[in-house]
């Protein structure tokens, strides 16, 4: 073997075990989704002599450590030595002080030899600067190790971070052929017990669920998690035009510390206005599209109460109103082995003429379920820079890298 065919295999071997390791830091970082917002759920695992010395993710809340520190904290706690370790991070480490000192300080001062990232932070107080950081303190920096999977890790904080929006993902459980019920309303359940679980850790990692009326008057949902352990618990949002939530809805009563927000329109009396405010909801008006609610402003005033991210879960007007007024980022379906029939529809309100007109979807996951399919993508590709207006001063307070 030629010194150029070893130094190749090297490289490979290198670059394969950058994978591995990345692959673990992203098992970290899922351990910390839906606990972080509107912070980044970012994992980082401390390697030397190809064993994991130390890891961690993102504490929850402000001023709480960010997952590199973490990651270094079990490292000393087991007195493993950080000294020429390699840090795999699945997005770039902060270099400012926000409620929490720099990261990239943290890994020069443990002396990490060598930094692996998934993906660029677009906050611009970051963007390419923590790099810029650790290079200058002759540290090796590599970029862009499965970066599709760390972007996929963090996509509602590189969309809203860059864009001030919330990330929003569009969520249903259907038949084989396109139903989400009989003609009679039956939809419990379509799917099985194994897809019910994942739709309520979507709920988890979500700030807030979002349903129409018409799936209030229907189903009188709960809109929170029920699964055993402990779990986050996302706001609760109905989108009522006119004012025709019963003031009896479980989404009203059951909603324990979670806001209940009630999108509206200048058709709601003032009498109801009072009297969901008095039950404890919010109440955000928008302006009045055709007799219904502007997604768009809607979407923009639940950013503005703090929510960075929407689950969207019915019903089939609200999924093609949504569509229609472009702010779906994210698809999930899940797919039942179940034909219906005659049954209604999933989106409703959506009309294309030629297919290349309709909704296609992005880098696109499929994944057995139980006994049914999980299909995800995106409607676009997702931001990754610092590419809007820099954050209005009450929007940016609290954000901050990881």
């Amino acid at each position: 073997m030629t010194q150029a065919s070893k130094s190749n295999e090297s490289q490979d071997l290198s670059q394969l075990d950058d994978i591995r390791w990345m692959r673990a830091a992203l098992e970290w970082s899922h351990r910390g989704r839906g606990w972080n917002s509107p912070r980044p759920s970012v994992g980082c695992v401390l390697v030397r002599d190809g064993a994991i010395i130390g890891a961690g993710h993102t504490q929850p809340g402000h001023g709480n450590p960010h997952a590199e520190v973490m990651a270094l904290r079990v490292a000393a706690s087991n007195d493993q030595k950080t000294q020429g370790a390699t840090a795999y991070v699945t997005l770039e480490p902060c270099c400012h002080t926000a409620t929490t000192p720099p990261c990239t300080d943290a890994l020069i001062r443990a002396g990490i030899k060598r930094v692996v990232c998934g993906v660029i932070d677009p906050n611009p107080a970051v963007d390419g600067q923590g790099y810029e950081k650790l290079r200058a303190a002759g540290v090796e920096v590599v970029t862009g190790v499965l970066e599709k999977e760390c972007i996929r890790a963090q996509d509602d904080f590189l969309k809203h971070i860059a864009t001030h929006t919330p990330f929003v993902t569009l969520k249903c459980a259907v038949s084989l052929d396109g139903k989400i019920a009989t003609p009679t309303g039956e939809s419990q359940w379509i799917t099985g017990q194994e897809a019910r679980r994942r739709a309520h850790q979507l709920r988890h990692e979500h700030d807030s669920v979002l349903v129409g009326i018409e799936t209030v008057l229907a189903d009188d949902p709960q809109l929170n998690v029920r699964l055993e352990g402990r779990w986050s618990q996302p706001a609760r949002v109905v989108v009522d035009s006119r004012g025709r939530l019963p003031l009896s809805a479980r989404v009203l009563h059951n909603a324990g510390p979670a806001t209940v927000y009630i999108g509206t329109t200048e058709a709601m009396s003032q009498e109801r206005h009072d009297a969901f405010v008095a039950s404890g909801a919010q109440v955000l008006q928008t302006p009045s599209q055709d007799g219904h609610v502007d997604l768009r402003v809607l979407r923009d005033l639940l950013y503005d109460h703090g929510i960075y991210s929407i689950l969207i879960e019915g019903g089939a007007h609200i999924a093609g109103a949504a569509l229609a007024a472009g702010i779906v980022d994210k698809i999930v379906f899940f797919i039942a082995p179940t034909i219906i029939g005659e049954g209604r529809d999933a989106v409703v309100g959506v009309q294309v003429d030629k297919l290349t007109e309709a909704c296609r979807l992005l880098d696109v996951e499929v994944e057995r379920v139980g006994d049914d399919v999980m299909v995800s993508g995106y409607t676009h590709p997702i931001v990754r820079r610092a590419d809007a207006d820099p954050p209005l001063k009450h929007r940016a307070e609290g954000l901050e890298a990881p």
